[in-house]
């Protein structure tokens, strides 16, 4: 998990998710403050509205018509009384509310400053009921109303309005409406909601992270590749334009390199032919020395320095070097680099094992495998090879019986023309363990040094099992 989260793609995922729980979470509280407050406002010109209107058309009618058309407006949510005053019972609350509905029903009707008319807002505790749930106060009122339960669902009574007033004539009159609202905002009912809309966003915002990604993945892709095979084909330009330049730049990049490889091994190619050229006529003229030791000197020196020219030379075209993988039987390669080297007298022994099949580079892992051998037959006497398959690699170990390296001299013989000053071999150039380092990491795996169960010192090559 954390791997995934280390990537760009999951670095700029969880940035997103982030800004969407921030940016929603304050959406919504600013929302359900604003919200809250409008649907009470929304409710509160409602009922002044149907306030004013009921004063207007009482005040209208004949006195003697007051009081039956007063019942006739009464009911479960509104009740209408003429000659009564203010209700002595009622508990003023809330004072800028009922200043708010009684500042509407003035404005609509118009009154002055000496004849306004007075609110009091009251609650009636068994009116409040928990939101989203049925309200059922009062049930045989209710009841008389005919108001379906499916109606009062989503309805909550908040309490009771009086509004009195004097009429035209000087009679009293009060209306009383039943305050209701919509259940004010919950956390609770939007989560299911916000939940379901964060998603949708996570997984578009997956889906495009991993479009816009991908040219990346692919040069992290070509990077790697580029260290293994540097004649591979240059990558498609695409996506956005910082990630086209970058893909440009490292196809720019992978072309120097290729220059620059292919001039160094034509320097190197040009300077071996040059070499050769005198040491083969140096051999020549040694052939006349009449002293076979003093020629037998020469003979050498001059077949020391073929070697380094040949070896310098194979060390410059190994970067440079390409081989298609195939299949292999890694048992037989191993087997075949020890009848060589037993045929001309070297003491190399390979133990017996089951059949490897591996996906390699067969010319260069022969190439390194030789080095390694040859390596342990020169300082060590003897070479005794063990090929083992562990499953998810391949491990080749090359046992021999030398004094061995340490740490210290292991990574100073890993660099290119660097011999031991106590080497007892002295015609060896520093490049065999440098190449057959170089070519085994070209080919995916790792070189290093292990004592064997017996002591005895070891080169292990470790390769990875793709068959």
């Amino acid at each position: 998990m954390r791997r995934h989260l280390d990537t760009l793609r999951g670095r700029a995922f969880v940035l997103i998710l982030g800004l969407l729980v921030i940016s929603n979470a304050a959406a919504l509280w600013l929302y359900g403050g604003r919200h809250d407050d409008a649907m009470d406002a929304l409710h509160d010109v409602m009922v002044a509205e149907q306030a004013a209107i009921i004063f207007q058309l009482m005040d209208r009618l004949p006195p003697d018509q007051r009081q039956a058309v007063a019942g006739a407006l009464s009911g479960a949510l509104l009740h209408v009384r003429v000659g009564n005053d203010l209700s002595q019972t009622a508990v003023r609350l809330t004072e800028p509310r009922s200043d708010r509905i009684g500042s509407i029903i003035n404005a609509l009707l118009e009154r002055t400053q000496h004849d306004r008319i007075r609110v009091a807002l009251s609650i009636d505790l068994g009116d409040r009921v928990p939101d989203n749930s049925p309200t059922r106060p009062h049930e045989d009122a209710l009841a008389k109303a005919a108001l379906s339960q499916a109606t009062l669902t989503n309805v909550r009574l908040q309490g009771r309005v009086e509004a009195t007033a004097p009429l035209s004539d000087g009679a009293e009159l009060t209306v009383e409406s039943r305050l209701m609202s919509v259940p004010h905002f919950s956390w609770a009912q939007l989560l299911p909601s916000l939940i379901a809309l964060t998603l949708s966003a996570l997984a578009i915002a997956f889906l495009v992270l991993g479009r816009l990604t991908a040219p990346l993945q692919l040069l992290e892709n070509a990077a790697h590749r580029l260290s293994t095979n540097i004649n591979a084909p240059p990558l498609v330009e695409s996506g956005p334009s910082e990630v086209r330049s970058a893909t440009g730049a490292f196809n720019a990049l992978q072309e120097r390199i290729k220059e620059l490889i292919a001039d160094r091994t034509a320097t190197a190619a040009a300077i071996a032919h040059d070499l050769g050229t005198p040491v083969t006529r140096m051999r020549l003229r040694a052939f006349d020395i009449a002293d076979n030791e003093l020629r037998n000197k020469l003979y050498s020196d001059l077949d020391q320095m073929q070697r380094m020219i040949s070896g310098a030379l194979d060390f410059t075209r190994l970067d440079f070097q390409h081989e298609e993988a195939q299949k292999v039987d890694l048992l037989s390669i191993v087997e075949s680099i020890s009848e060589d080297l037993t045929d001309v007298g070297e003491l190399v022994a390979v133990q017996t094992s089951p059949p490897v099949t591996l996906v390699t580079k067969p010319v260069l892992l022969r190439r390194a495998l030789t080095n390694l051998i040859k390596n342990a037959v020169a300082y060590g006497q003897a070479a005794d090879i063990n090929v083992k398959d562990t499953g998810g690699h391949v491990e080749i170990a090359v046992f021999d019986d030398g004094p061995g390296l340490s740490d210290a001299e292991w990574i100073e013989a890993s660099q290119p023309f660097q011999r031991l000053q106590q080497a007892t071999v002295t015609n060896g150039t520093g490049l065999g363990l440098t190449i057959a380092h170089r070519i085994i990491e070209n080919l995916g795996g790792s070189l290093s040094k292990r004592a064997g169960s017996d002591g005895r010192f070891g080169v292990v090559v470790t390769l990875p099992n793709a068959s």
